[in-house]
């Protein structure tokens, strides 16, 4: 131990027997400074009976083929209605938040704790798999949770369903003018076929069906890519997905916390401080003195 040490020892000594002298000078007072916190804290702090239920839940989005594979068949036949990202900021948006509150069926008592705690809480984590989102949100009871949860689906499957239905319009158009033009090309060999067949025996000499014949066959093909295109188009149609919120139990778990005992706990800190501030001040006035 050096000279420095040694001389550091005395002054950590004596500053510890200053504080214990105080602190024993003053034991009645600040005993019952801590009494009248105690007093204080049963006296005004009612224990709160506001409960926190949390609920997690998942969400899928929806797939849906892109305009360019509908159009000219290149890129992937089916992507997300929106990418997972996209989502996750979309859910943070106030406006979003408040038109989730706006349609939950809460219950009337606790409705105005809900309302906040959905507000404060909602919150999506894009997963790995780039069409799961997990959710997060908060409200005063279990049904409520739920309720918020209801709401969400609601909000989002109503966002979606527009997306779905833009995605859909060019393949359900495309559909329609296929199914069209495969109606005129059979509608054109049947008129053919009918005069071939009412046609007089004298009249079908070897020069008229090499006329007609070709006629026909010359459609063909066109029919055959017309309906592969259909084919396609209507599988594509089979394979889309709406987005899902997973919000019926058992896919949600929910967990409860209360806010009691955390605001008895500051509620006692605040006035402890504000005790020994007068303490400190009633000390001070008393040794200045």
């Amino acid at each position: 131990m050096d000279q420095n040490d040694t001389d550091l020892a005395p002054d950590a000594r004596s500053v510890v027997q200053f504080i214990a002298r105080r602190v024993w000078a003053f034991k009645w007072l600040i005993g019952c400074a801590a009494l009248v916190v105690a007093a204080l804290v049963f006296a005004f702090d009612r224990p709160s009976t506001t409960e926190v239920w949390t609920g997690k839940s998942k969400l899928t989005i929806g797939m849906a083929p892109p305009l360019p594979f509908v159009l000219q068949r290149s890129g992937p036949p089916l992507v997300p209605l929106e990418a997972a990202r996209g989502l996750v900021a979309r859910m943070s948006a106030q406006d979003f938040k408040d038109k989730v509150v706006s349609r939950a069926a809460f219950d009337p008592k606790t409705a105005s704790s809900s309302k906040g705690m959905v507000v404060s809480s909602l919150r999506g984590i894009a997963l790995d798999s780039g069409r799961d989102v997990a959710v997060e949100l908060s409200a005063g009871s279990p049904g409520d949770v739920q309720a918020a949860f209801a709401a969400l689906a609601a909000e989002i499957g109503e966002l979606h369903g527009e997306l779905l239905k833009r995605y859909l319009q060019p393949l359900r158009a495309q559909i329609e003018d296929a199914n069209a033009r495969v109606a005129l090309i059979e509608k054109a060999n049947e008129s053919l076929n009918e005069r071939l067949l009412s046609a007089e025996s004298s009249d079908r000499n070897r020069a008229g069906l090499a006329i007609v014949t070709p006629s026909i066959t010359a459609t063909l093909p066109a029919w055959g890519q017309l309906k592969d295109l259909i084919q396609v188009d209507e599988n594509l149609l089979r394979l889309t997905e709406p987005t899902v919120v997973w919000s019926a139990p058992p896919m949600v778990s929910i967990a409860s916390r209360s806010v009691g005992t955390l605001r008895q706990s500051l509620t006692a800190g605040f006035l402890m401080l504000v005790a020994i501030g007068l303490l400190t001040l009633a000390t001070g006035r008393r040794a200045k003195s």
